[in-house]
């Protein structure tokens, strides 16, 4: 195969010297039944194939490269379907001046490359993209995706967290952390939460809520119960950080930390070692002599269903 690509190389090479490429290219067009499409400023697929070897291969192997399907790119025009009519490209010899290019050395604006592939992608997932964080942000298509195929749904790397992960940094390092979501495992992705083209609720999550999101794994937690924890209700994220955190579960702050930022002055918050030698079980606040130590309550060994109790004596989560 490598003999054969530096042969043909030599060929083309050979031909555009003579000023015989474009002439060769139009004869095969006009022996194909082309010499229409031709005239129109299409050269044809048979033409990009003849330098492009390699990408015509994969792009045949593709969804976009389906011919029988009427959607797809190659039930058109192929190539030029996206890269626009060719027969100028084909006659100068292959000058990028004249072809839409709309990879890394490309030639048009962000507009006109995300307004290429919104012609065929503007309904489903797609349908938000317009207003969404990542548009906002000037990203492109290609940003992630592979026109012409090569990894799973296009995407620009084997693995999807390794694309999201170009700009996420701060996400990958959370992931690091010894309580995570088993992303890096490759047990779930970060499209099973968040829809990279766009969403109606926050942080591009792909549901009308977080919560609601959250549910579709966690259908335990939903209720509604019969005494409700109110920070449950509002939103997942007031206790929990999705992506990893030091602290088991996933929880912004260790208990009784977490607790004590609404539950600070009720009922038994922390109290104070008292080193009071003759009264060591002294712990009033009144005492002068009472250490800076905090005694802290571990709240999850008594109220343990805190998520939410269905039980009749369940008012504090105890049961």
């Amino acid at each position: 195969m490598e003999k054969r690509h530096v042969w043909w190389d030599f060929f083309v090479r050979w031909l555009k010297s003579a000023g015989l490429f474009s002439a060769m290219i139009l004869f095969i067009l006009g022996q194909g039944g082309l010499v229409q499409a031709a005239d129109e400023g299409y050269a044809g697929p048979e033409a990009c194939a003849m330098c492009h070897e390699e990408l015509a291969t994969n792009f045949a192997k593709t969804v976009h490269g389906q011919k029988a399907d009427s959607r797809t790119p190659a039930a058109k025009h192929a190539c030029e379907t996206c890269h626009g009519p060719l027969a100028a490209h084909v006659n100068s010899g292959g000058d990028k001046g004249t072809v839409r290019r709309l990879g890394k050395d490309t030639n048009l604006s962000v507009s006109e490359i995300n307004a290429t592939c919104m012609e065929c992608h503007q309904k489903g997932k797609e349908a938000l993209w317009d207003s969404s964080t990542h548009a906002a942000k000037g990203l492109t298509c290609t940003t992630c995706h592979s026109i012409h195929g090569g990894h799973d749904k296009f995407l620009v790397k084997d693995v999807e967290r390794d694309v999201c992960f170009q700009c996420h940094g701060t996400i990958r390092a959370q992931l690091q952390r010894t309580s995570h979501h088993p992303i890096r495992e490759g047990k779930i992705t970060c499209t099973n939460c968040h829809n990279p083209h766009g969403s109606v609720a926050p942080h591009q999550i792909s549901a009308n809520t977080i919560n609601e999101k959250c549910y579709e794994c966690h259908a335990e937690k939903r209720g509604p119960f019969l005494f409700e924890h109110r920070p449950v209700v509002e939103d997942c994220t007031i206790c929990h950080t999705p992506h990893g955190s030091s602290y088991g579960k996933l929880l912004v702050k260790k208990v009784p930390y977490l607790c004590q930022s609404c539950h600070s002055n009720s009922r038994h918050p922390g109290t104070l070692y008292a080193r009071d030698a003759a009264n060591p079980g002294t712990n009033t606040y009144l005492s002068s002599k009472m250490s800076n130590r905090p005694l802290y309550r571990a709240c999850l060994n008594c109220h343990t269903n805190i998520h939410g109790s269905n039980h009749p004596s369940g008012k504090t989560f105890t049961r």
